[in-house]
Parts: structure tokens; C-alpha cells; sequence
């Protein structure tokens, strides 16, 4: 995605290995003819929809997906599978890492005591409580490795595709801009359209990428 070199971030999203990757990936679609023209434009919702549906046979989906799934469409939920993204050459592909955050304010009245909450909900037996209760995985090592090793088949293969799997995006407050632009999103559907190849998009976006990190 970038690289960073003391304070400055660069955009590398049109390397070599990372227009590879994007053939690959959107060449999934538009030469295997593996998924549908119509994914182009859809969000998560939009897929699950398809897939509770039964308009198409498999999408890539979080680890609160199952429960939606048995809530929204219980028949469907007992005939389900889930295993991790399987990358070109065998084994688990990369995925992007996300999550949520508690933080303390810094002019909280009595910020130790706010800690200790943070800390009582983000650990132990009440991250594990937390996690199973909403679908999404506690934020401790030790807690998904657990998870991993599990024999839920539906909960399983998402622990272990984040911890052999996750990569984190930029580590910068400015790929938030990025984010919100939509480059990524804009780069993908203009391959997946015809409108641009590869390189092309790649290229627009690193374009895009390097003047926001520039002016900040």
C-alpha cells in the first residue's frame, strides 16, 4: 500500500508486486468468471444480501457473519462452511486487520478508574465474554489462539485467518483521508468496469494516495 521513510509516506500501490496482486485478484472475476459483475458495487450488506439470497455461492465476510446468519436466515445457517482466503500459491492469503478502540480522554475526571474498566473489558474473562456476546474477536493474542485452535467450525477459520493472515494498512492518522476518498474502493471498480487496467488504476491511485499524504 505505502511505504514510510522517516516522517514522509509514499504510495507503492502500483509496484510490480502489488499490480500482480490486483490482476490476480480482479482476474478472479473478469477471467474465471469466479463472481458476479454486480459485486463491483456492493458493500458488505450488499453481499451477505446476495449470499443469504442464494444469488451467489460464497463471499468473503467477518467473523459476525455466521450469527447474522442464523438470525436472519436459520435455514440457510445450517447448510453454511467457512475456511480462510486461500492465496495463489497455497496456504492463507493477506487480509486487512481492523477493530474498534476504547480510549480515555485525557481530561476524564478520574482517568485511572477509566482504565481500569478499559483494562477489566479488554482482558480476561470479560473480553472473552464480550467477544462471544457480539461476534467480534477479543483484542488479546493469547484469547484468538485459543479461538483458533477451537473446533467451532464457523468461528475457527476467521481466528486463524487473522492471526496468519492480518496485515495492518498504514499505521498513519493520514490513511484515514484515503479511506474516506475511497481510493482503494475507486482504483478496484474501475479494473473490475474494463475502465482502466491494472497498472492504469494502480497508478491513478497511487496519483491520489501521494498528494494527500503531501499535504499533511
Amino acid at each position: 500500500m505505502a511505504e514510510q521513510d522517516g516522517e514522509t509516506w509514499t504510495a507503492t500501490i502500483d509496484s510490480p508486486e502489488a499490480v500482480e496482486g490486483l490482476e490476480f485478484y480482479t482476474g478472479l472475476a473478469l477471467e474465471q468468471g469466479s463472481s458476479t459483475a454486480a459485486a463491483t458495487t456492493w458493500n458488505e450488506a450488499g453481499s451477505l444480501e446476495a449470499f443469504m439470497q442464494g444469488n451467489v455461492g460464497m463471499v468473503i465476510a467477518g467473523s459476525w457473519t455466521p450469527g447474522r446468519i442464523e438470525q436472519d436466515a436459520p435455514e440457510l445457517f445450517e447448510k453454511i462452511g467457512a475456511f480462510p482466503i486461500p492465496s495463489k500459491e497455497g496456504g492463507v492469503a493477506g487480509s486487512f486487520l481492523g477493530g474498534s478502540h476504547l480510549g480515555v480522554f485525557s481530561d476524564a475526571e478520574n482517568p485511572e478508574l477509566v482504565w481500569e474498566f478499559v483494562e477489566l473489558m479488554t482482558t480476561g474473562e470479560f473480553a472473552e465474554q464480550w467477544a462471544t456476546q457480539s461476534g467480534y474477536f477479543p483484542g488479546q493474542a493469547s484469547l484468538m489462539e485459543e479461538i483458533a485452535a477451537g473446533d467451532d467450525p464457523l468461528v475457527a477459520p476467521f481466528a486463524q485467518q487473522m492471526l496468519q493472515g492480518g496485515r495492518s494498512l498504514p499505521v498513519t492518522p493520514i490513511f484515514g483521508q484515503i479511506q474516506g476518498a475511497k481510493t482503494v474502493e475507486t482504483m478496484l471498480q474501475s479494473i473490475l468496469s474494463g475502465s482502466a487496467s491494472a497498472q492504469e488504476a494502480a497508478g491513478t491511485a497511487k496519483a491520489s494516495m501521494d498528494e494527500i499524504f503531501a499535504g499533511n
